[in-house]
């Protein structure tokens, strides 16, 4: 007996069903437009050297951090200008010291001219001869220091040039492109590598003239990124008056409120609020198919009756219908072989 009972509350529950009721409710009517996001903010990155590119360890795409070396180019040309900086200083340098031995000769001569020259011993046009000599060699030890000085200050430039030689990033960015390879000229003024700002994200869309009318600045927007699978909360910033006369399209940009892990060049959709309407929710675990036609099984006096429904929106884990009047109760997760009219 114990057994018949176990047996037949085993297959009552594989006939048991779960049960929803379908609300009505105010919902939002949502459109998705294609955006793309990008940095305002981007930086070519050139280098201040002619030479070929030594190496280049960042690709495109890559996260780099202030500082970090984007590439180098080649300082063998650079080498060879700071040898003979270096060897113009030594010349200049070896030319201040015998210039100043010749102004110290001069002006041991300046100084037994003159005190002759106040015994009366030698004329007084010997002695000016003498004094304009000690003043003609000052003013060599002041031009060799002179020389000495921009020998130096080319030495500077030398060794600057050679820091140059090593290009790193300005900007915590992304590499969005590389204009040069290894082994190519870079030239002063040319961009090799550019990026994106990862501080500074927005997104923008491509908009018909005939939708222009559902935007208005400072409207939240959802904005979705595919690659992340997670949608980030937004506003339209700036609605850009002038429409492109070809295409008859206008650019909406939108403001990120948190843009963590999003990155410029990423593929997202804008869900913008275009309307709200009274509709009738239902979970989608009630939406079911019979002969390619999309429905719900309502319980109708305890038999199931097949309702077919046309989805509007998706309502968080739920999905609003029309079809339905509301206050109906669905059936959850239907078997497939319920049909239409089977006693539950």
């Amino acid at each position: 007996m114990k057994k018949i009972l176990s047996l037949a509350l085993s297959v009552g529950a594989l006939f048991a069903f779960e049960f929803a009721t379908a609300k009505k409710e105010n919902i939002d009517i949502t459109k998705d437009y294609v955006a793309n996001v990008y940095s305002p903010k981007q930086v070519m990155v050139a280098t201040r050297l002619m030479g070929y590119i030594k190496s280049m360890p960042v690709e495109e795409g890559d996260v780099v951090k202030k500082g970090q070396v984007l590439f180098e180019v080649d300082p063998a040309d650079i080498y060879s200008m700071l040898n003979q900086a270096k060897g113009a200083v030594l010349q200049a340098q070896s030319g201040v010291l015998m210039a100043q031995m010749a102004y110290a000769d001069a002006l041991k001569d300046y100084q037994r001219f003159k005190n002759l020259y106040k015994h009366g011993a030698v004329s007084k046009r010997d002695f000016e001869k003498m004094q304009l000599m000690k003043n003609i060699r000052k003013k060599q030890v002041d031009m060799a220091r002179g020389m000495l000085k921009q020998a130096k200050a080319a030495l500077a430039r030398a060794e600057a040039q050679l820091k140059y030689s090593t290009v790193t990033s300005p900007i915590d960015g992304v590499v969005t492109a590389k204009m040069k390879k290894v082994a190519e000229m870079a030239l002063p003024g040319y961009p090799v590598v550019i990026l994106s700002d990862i501080h500074n994200i927005k997104a923008k869309s491509l908009v018909k003239e005939s939708d222009i009318d559902k935007f208005k600045v400072g409207m939240p927007v959802k904005i979705f990124v595919p690659a992340l699978k997670k949608s980030f909360p937004a506003k339209i910033s700036t609605i850009i008056p002038a429409g492109d006369n070809m295409t008859h399209s206008f650019v909406i940009k939108y403001t990120f409120e948190n843009h963590k892990g999003v990155l410029p060049g990423m593929y997202a959709k804008a869900k913008i609020v275009v309307a709200k309407k009274e509709a009738v929710v239902v979970p989608f675990a009630a939406l079911t198919s019979r002969a390619g036609i999309v429905g719900v099984f309502v319980d109708d006096s305890g038999v199931a009756k097949f309702v077919p429904v046309k989805q509007i929106a998706q309502v968080g884990d739920n999905i609003a219908v029309s079809g339905l009047k509301g206050g109906e109760r669905v059936i959850l997760y239907p078997p497939a072989n319920l049909e239409d009219g089977q006693k539950l």
